[in-house]
């Protein structure tokens, strides 16, 4: 998809939901649509005030939750002390690296299908969909501890 397709795609969802496509939330889209990182608000937000010097850490921070909440980007889990975001809301698992906190994307038909145990909608539990989580040590790091 190309970036004119995905900002088409964010202001569409916009409307749907009656947001404003106001100038600062569409530069926090675009912060996030391509970053592969997971990026958290914090690093988010020091790179929309490049942009917009007066805007505050809480306007960036409630318009992600926003998004969020409108299915605009997805929350990967809270990870080490912070949320991090992700411009994939289609069903996705990640790999997360204990060591640098670097998220990698996991694509796999077989982990979509797999059974939700009978003890998540135990007890009037409302099941929602779930997200496979693999921690790892990733290849980056490997290869750091390997040259030490």
């Amino acid at each position: 998809m190309t970036d004119k397709e995905k900002i088409d795609r964010f202001i569409q969802k916009c409307r749907e939901h009656h947001l404003s496509v106001t100038p600062q939330r569409l530069a926090v889209y675009r912060e996030i649509m391509d970053d592969h990182s997971h990026p958290n608000p914090e690093t988010i937000y020091k790179r929309v005030k490049e942009q917009f010097p007066t805007i505050s850490f809480a306007t960036v921070y409630k318009t992600l939750e926003t998004f969020e909440k409108y299915g605009i980007i997805s929350i990967v889990t809270t990870i080490h002390n912070t949320v991090r975001y992700d411009p994939i809301t289609e069903p996705h698992h990640h790999a997360i690296c204990v060591r640098c906190k670097k998220v990698i994307d996991i694509f796999d038909d077989q982990l979509n299908h797999l059974t939700v145990p009978e003890a998540v909608t135990k007890g009037g539990n409302q099941y929602l969909g779930y997200s496979v989580q693999f921690n790892i040590i990733c290849a980056d790091c490997l290869a750091k501890e390997k040259n030490q």
